[in-house]
């Protein structure tokens, strides 16, 4: 049978109870409802949330909250991506004596001080630091052990999904306590680093459900395939898969047709259906750190009618030991999951005998994010909670272990730039109407012509639908990062290939298609050059002076849609469209090769000068640029330079000969900036 697998967008999220709320602002718990209060990490603490139409509100109950010198804080993500690390905002807490780290980038802050005659309470926003108070159209009501606060929605951006957290500090951070969900931090003084939080999709209609507390996830988009994990150890499928339709298994919601879940056999590279997923029989609890694969029907109770999004949430504790996925054979595909409620950086966790690459399938895009450790477009290498992934051994016997240390940072520290000595990277996008698609090259010191660790297969779709690829080969592997070396002595010529593939039954056809292909060279090394040659029309492209090339594919023949085995790599069709010429400028001894990062003309020397001066600018990117000199009446006298440039630093030679002795201004200008500078020419 044909298998489709998808991962949605997922977000920590909790969504069930059946209705907005609304609440008074009376400084009193008895409109809350029981759904609606969450435990803390602090026995005789309680914290509230719930919304509706108008406004979201919060409360916090607790002994002495009322008395003296208490901050209470609720963080807002109102951007949430598929990380909910993601978005714009902060993961820095407002500075109040204790400077806490956030799980996500929070957007708005609401803090409230309870002291003696001096209340305080305001709205803030970040952008490029927490800001001055913002208008707050909300109530806030303090009564005997509790606080509530109501803030209303169009404050904060009419946001559709939100992260928040809730805690309670001492105003002078001699005390932190009560944060809500749950976090794994030790209440006392210091600063403290948060790593659960509570995820909602506003846009459902539905209010929050406590009962769920952080063990959930959405479920969103169509009818599909999902890769996913448990948090939970030995959780049982039918516990997790409880919202979805199920069939063809014992436990499921009818129990013939044909099975929607199942596992990888990793020994015979191939899916295996659940017979069993209530826990009646074997092989009915999952193995945390292992992946399974889920068909997820639209129509959850079988109604006729969509019901996505749907939450699907877990009981018992987060898995708190480590995990580990072993006996893959070299070359072979691991399903690995994501054994925790936290996002894990791929980076991080032990591999042995891996590639350094990874995948996970977008079902939002039909296709697949890579990354490799320094590129890719699973960004940085993020895996959310509840996901499942690709590992593949590669040298030996492969097996991987995911340790609790191996949860991303929200602090930013997972975030990687280029290390400019070292490695780099170029990307392509391959776009075509509604179809697009990206394939990757990384230079590293390690990287090899041929097939590497960090090489990343590129991957048969999970959904079999039209689409384009992009991708290069090496010998009989096709590739969705290609890695390099960062230095080389002469020229490496690599098949880059595009295709247009239609569907034809379980067949993929290439066809004919105008195809619009695109590259950024930020992240390239600048002793590294790239021409693009057109097999077909013998064109060639140098990729530093133009960004873009269109071109129509051709028809190749076709090809199975079904992958040889559970997963694998694209097949060599015909002969590769392009080849890409990379060119590498001899290094000295502990190069520090780097790209400018700004615009910038620096200062002209000598200056007054005479016969010549030289100018010398920093371009960040492939620029169009014109150098030009006026006189002090503002009339341009001399024309210097006007081309495409590329990305680096780029040294001119000025002699007027000609002109008199004088003040002149030079003028350079990129369609971004224009930056002037006055000189003086002395005969």
């Amino acid at each position: 049978m044909r298998i489709n697998v998808f991962i949605s967008t997922l977000i920590f999220s909790i969504l069930s109870a059946t209705s907005y709320t609304t609440i008074t602002i009376d400084g009193t718990s008895g409109d809350w409802e029981s759904d609606e209060d969450f435990s803390t990490s602090t026995s005789g603490w309680t914290n509230y949330l719930t919304w509706d139409e108008s406004y979201l509100y919060f409360a916090v109950s607790g002994s002495s909250i009322d008395d003296d010198d208490k901050v209470a804080f609720i963080y807002i993500d109102t951007d949430p991506n598929a990380s909910p690390i993601g978005g714009t905002g902060s993961t820095s807490s407002i500075s109040w004596a204790r400077d806490h780290t956030l799980p996500f980038t929070a957007n708005y802050a609401f803090a409230y001080k309870t002291q003696s005659g001096s209340d305080y309470y305001n709205l803030r926003t970040y952008s490029s630091g927490w800001q001055a108070d913002q208008t707050y159209n909300g109530s806030v009501s303090l009564g005997t052990d509790f606080l509530e606060v109501s803030i209303k929605w169009s404050d904060i951006g009419s946001p559709t999904q939100i992260n928040v957290i809730i805690f309670v500090q001492n105003n002078d951070g001699s005390w932190t306590w009560s944060s809500a969900p749950e976090n794994t931090i030790s209440d006392g003084a210091g600063d403290k680093t948060f790593s659960k939080w509570l995820g909602y999709n506003i846009a459902s209609g539905v209010a929050p459900d406590a009962a769920q507390d952080a063990n959930s996830v959405i479920i969103s988009g169509n009818s599909g395939f999902r890769m996913m994990s448990s948090p939970v150890a030995g959780q049982i499928y039918s516990d997790l898969l409880a919202e979805l339709w199920t069939q063809g298994m014992t436990g499921a919601d009818v129990t013939d047709g044909t099975a929607n879940v199942w596992t990888l056999n990793v020994s015979g590279q191939s899916w295996t259906a659940l017979s069993d997923i209530s826990g009646s029989g074997s092989g009915a609890s999952q193995t945390a750190g292992t992946g399974f694969l889920v068909y997820v029907f639209d129509d959850t109770n079988w109604d006729g009618a969509a019901d996505l999004p749907v939450s699907l949430s877990v009981s018992g504790t987060e898995n708190s030991s480590s995990a580990s996925l072993g006996s893959i054979a070299d070359g072979a595909y691991g399903l690995a999951g994501n054994p925790y409620a936290s996002t894990i950086d791929w980076d991080l966790v032990t591999k042995t005998n891996l590639s350094a690459s990874t995948s996970v399938w977008d079902d939002a895009a039909s296709g697949w994010k890579s990354w490799n450790g320094s590129s890719g477009s699973l960004t940085n290498g993020l895996i959310a909670p509840y996901q499942g992934f690709w590992v593949t051994a590669s040298g030996g016997t492969g097996s991987i272990t995911i340790e609790t240390a191996d949860k991303a940072s929200s602090s930013g520290t997972f975030y990687r730039t280029m290390d400019n000595d070292s490695t780099g990277s170029v990307s392509f996008t391959i776009s075509s109407n509604d179809y697009s698609d990206q394939t990757f090259m990384s230079f590293m010191n390690n990287g090899d012509a041929g097939l590497d660790k960090a090489d990343a297969h590129k991957l048969m779709p999970l959904d079999a639908s039209s689409r384009v690829v992009g991708l290069s080969y090496t010998g009989e592997t096709a590739l969705d990062i290609h890695n390099l070396p960062f230095q080389y002595e002469g020229l490496l010529s690599l098949s880059l290939d595009v295709m247009f593939l239609s569907l034809d039954g379980t067949n993929f056809v290439t066809a004919t298609g105008e195809i619009n292909l695109s590259w950024d060279l930020d992240q390239l090394p600048s002793h590294i050059e790239l021409t693009l040659i057109d097999n077909l029309t013998t064109i060639e492209t140098d990729l530093s002076l133009n960004n873009t090339y269109t071109f129509t594919t051709e028809s190749k023949g076709s090809f199975s849609a079904v992958p040889d085995g559970a997963v694998g790599p694209y097949p060599i069709v015909g002969a590769p469209r392009f080849t890409l010429s990379v060119s590498y400028d001899v290094l000295e001894s502990n190069p520090q090769i780097s790209l400018p990062t700004d615009f910038a003309l620096h200062p002209v020397y000598p200056n007054p000068f005479n016969p010549s001066a030289t100018i010398k600018f920093d371009l960040p990117t492939v620029s169009p640029v014109s150098l030009n000199v006026y006189n002090v009446n503002g009339q341009e006298i001399k024309f210097l330079l006007q081309e495409t440039l590329k990305p680096g630093s780029h040294t001119y030679t000025w002699e007027p000969q000609s002109l008199p002795s004088g003040v002149y201004f030079l003028k350079l200008l990129t369609p971004s900036k224009t930056v002037t500078q006055k000189v003086t020419f002395v005969k």
